[in-house]
């Protein structure tokens, strides 16, 4: 897929995202059922892991082995069923030293041919005591990948955090449903924990991924538990399952998402405030980000103060939403002169981005071809899509949280305005 548009379906593999749920936990081993070539799917993950923790996040915690299997379906387990070869890979995998437990992920083929890898799994963890998870689903015959999350972690929930008595004294805890700490944004991560723990919290967890058996226990002792994620059309699950975890570990749940943008912030804190009943501390911290965030406008102003830029939209408004992005630039005194929407979108597409953008914003609506006259009579470019031959371009990516979040998109505002040799500055 070139860029996300009605005008093309989706449809999802659950091998990656299997994977990628406890690559980076200790004790855990992950199966795929599948022909060998499926494997590159996790495998590119398995590096990209690896790459992130060496250049960006040291502390990152990783397996010190080999973590990912596949058992290699060929031609003949096609026609005559591959449960044999699963069944002699995991007898081989109980007897590796600190296998905790077994995460089992069935791709096309043996769902097609229709192998009973749960019996599989189940012979082998009554044979060996090692827990055998099997993972719903069967490659691209699955559902939206937040579902299949969803139920890989209900799953091993139900395997290592039973409901039980909180211990006392236990750490103030939160838990952060959706973002994957292995290979998820570490800056967001980073910033999450640095408001929360204005609130007293000291243990933070991101379950399933970089967790030990031991901190999923921790789980029972929950106080908190909030939804996060970038896929809007799908976030209600996350919040409907946020709360009934909620109801299950008598914690309470705050459904708002990362805290986005100056204002977004400010009211993200003082929400929390109000649900933990520590409404003071609220308010306090609401006036310490107000200091940080005047200090860094002031600062950022000087270079900023009436710039000109465009605005390019390429994504549909359930997967991008311009409002963080220009009132944060308008408060550092940027003017947007337009909006120009990319030609992949959809006449319907481009309808509910204008409805939704007349709502803080009076800038003119073009189409696509108009880049070409805007890109000589503004300063930048912001734009959801990589864009050919334009200079000064700020690409933007997923969400940055937070106040660091704003500082960093203004940051990357001025390397736009000023970069010469470079084409495109990316958000993230």
């Amino acid at each position: 897929m070139i860029r996300q548009s009605e005008r093309k379906s989706q449809v999802y593999c659950n091998l990656g995202s299997a994977y990628l749920a406890v690559a980076c936990n200790p004790g855990a081993i992950v199966v795929l059922h599948t022909p060998k070539a499926c494997s590159h799917l996790a495998l590119s993950s398995f590096w990209n892991i690896r790459r992130r923790a060496f250049l960006r996040d040291p502390k990152l915690l990783l397996p010190d082995y080999n973590n990912l299997f596949v058992t290699g379906i060929s031609d003949k387990e096609a026609i005559f069923g591959g449960e044999k070869i699963l069944r002699k890979c995991l007898l081989d995998i109980i007897k590796l030293p600190n296998v905790q437990y077994i995460v089992v992920v069935a791709g096309c083929t043996a769902g097609v041919i229709g192998d009973d890898v749960e019996s599989v799994g189940k012979e082998i963890e009554t044979i060996s005591g090692i827990p055998v998870i099997t993972v719903p689903g069967a490659g691209f015959m699955s559902k939206h990948y937040v579902d299949n999350n969803i139920r890989i972690l209900e799953y091993l929930l139900e395997r290592f955090a039973p409901v039980r008595e909180k211990q006392v004294n236990h750490p103030k805890t939160a838990m952060i449903l959706g973002e994957n700490i292995g290979i998820g944004n570490e800056n967001n991560i980073k910033e999450i924990k640095r408001l929360l723990k204005n609130f007293g919290f000291e243990k933070i967890l991101f379950p399933p991924n970089v967790m030990t058996k031991q901190e999923f226990e921790m789980i029972a002792d929950v106080d908190l538990i909030i939804p996060v994620g970038i896929s809007h059309e799908y976030f209600n699950k996350l919040q409907v399952y946020a709360h009934n975890l909620a109801v299950r570990y008598n914690a309470y749940c705050y459904p708002y998402n990362y805290p986005i943008g100056i204002e977004g912030t400010y009211e993200w804190l003082s929400g929390l405030g109000n649900l933990l009943q520590e409404n003071d501390l609220g308010k306090y911290v609401v006036e310490q980000e107000k200091t940080v965030m005047k200090n860094i406008l002031e600062e950022t102003r000087k270079e900023l103060q009436c710039k000109k830029y465009v605005l390019v939209i390429g994504f549909p408004r359930r997967f991008f939403d311009a409002e963080n992005h220009v009132k944060t630039l308008k408060s550092a005194g940027l003017d947007l002169k337009a909006v120009i929407f990319h030609n992949d979108l959809t006449n319907k597409e481009k309808e509910e981005h204008k409805l939704r953008l007349r709502e803080f914003t009076e800038a003119a609506f073009y189409e696509e071809e108009a880049i070409s006259y805007w890109q000589n009579n503004v300063d930048f470019v912001l734009t959801t899509t990589d864009l050919i031959n334009v200079p000064h371009q700020l690409c933007l990516s997923i969400h940055q949280g937070g106040i660091w979040g704003v500082k960093n998109l203004l940051k990357k505002t001025i390397a736009a305005i000023q970069g010469s040799g470079r084409r495109i500055i990316y958000e993230y």
